[in-house]
């Protein structure tokens, strides 16, 4: 006769939501998400950066397309709770190669893609966590003030943890401050010269590890 099992059965962890990110970004904007991610400790969350070849604007649209259709594919995605996001840069898109802009944009509405856009750059919306700035901004003025608050700053290093953790807040602040001043000017959505869509995504993940 066999021996009783008193093995337990380990509980299978439930995943209640999906995020997909894919950034323009192959290191800075990965290693910061990824950041966020290891900090909230999201149990019933999962939140996938995406890796990719391109670094268009469009690429990144499609990326994030295919891997919610791969998602879909294994049942494993649904629309009422679960959201993919687009993240790049504005300013150099904006000004070398406009219809790619265009179609990414236009395609990721349509699409219901979540759009987290920063003009002009990723360095900008680091920059707001330590002052307000409504003024237009160059990419590397932007990269230079960053460096008045962060000297030895490196976009192939993360900043999370040591420098930006404590003033998110502060940065989604300034964004939001940002986006109802173009919606006063009338400013192109999504073509304001100086703003940070990426406060919307780090918003909802900060709200996801509240819970």
């Amino acid at each position: 006769m066999p021996k009783p099992s008193f093995k337990r059965n380990t509980p299978k962890k439930i995943i209640g939501k999906k995020i997909l990110i894919a950034c323009e970004g192959k290191q800075t904007e990965p290693k910061y998400f990824n950041a966020i991610r290891q900090d909230l400790r999201l149990t019933t969350v999962q939140v996938l950066i995406l890796p990719h070849d391109g670094t268009d604007p469009l690429s990144v649209v499609n990326t994030v397309l295919e891997a919610r259709k791969d998602k879909k594919r294994e049942k494993t995605w649904f629309d009422d709770q679960d959201s993919a996001w687009a993240v790049f840069d504005g300013d150099e898109h904006i000004a070398n190669n406009r219809p790619n802009w265009c179609q990414a944009i236009q395609i990721a509405k349509s699409q219901k893609i979540n759009l987290a856009i920063t003009n002009p750059s990723i360095e900008f919306w680091y920059l707001i966590h330590f002052q307000d700035h409504s003024a237009i901004i160059a990419r590397d003025k932007a990269r230079e003030r960053l460096k008045q608050h962060i000297p030895d700053y490196d976009k192939a290093r993360c900043y999370y943890q040591k420098e930006l953790k404590v003033r998110t807040k502060d940065a989604i602040k300034n964004a939001n401050k940002l986006d109802e001043l173009a919606k006063q000017n009338k400013l192109p959505e999504y073509s304001n010269p100086c703003c940070s869509g990426i406060s919307k995504l780090v918003e909802m993940l900060l709200k996801l590890g509240d819970r």
